[in-house]
């Protein structure tokens, strides 16, 4: 597990995307979404997390994390920065 790029926090090695309202991303691989300004999404799909369906809808302060193998996004209102894994 020593290489495991979630364990090192490589994010940066791989890029990032900045995500902003209407915006919508499938197919492509994030490790992390980092809230930039407060964020609501419209779709999220993850195949690391049980139940995104429930976090679709609410909204998201600025400064949170979300860490998973995110494979679609779609911004309703906000602003975020997705990182490549």
């Amino acid at each position: 597990m020593a290489n495991s790029k979630n364990n090192a926090l490589e994010f940066s090695s791989a890029g990032s995307e900045i995500l902003e309202a209407a915006d919508a991303v499938t197919g492509k691989r994030y490790g992390a979404l980092q809230i930039l300004n407060d964020t609501v999404f419209s779709a999220l799909t993850a195949s690391s997390i049980d139940g995104t369906a429930k976090l679709v809808g609410p909204t998201f302060a600025a400064g949170t994390i979300l860490y998973g193998a995110f494979s679609e996004v779609t911004v309703t209102s906000g602003l975020v920065a997705a990182h490549k894994y």
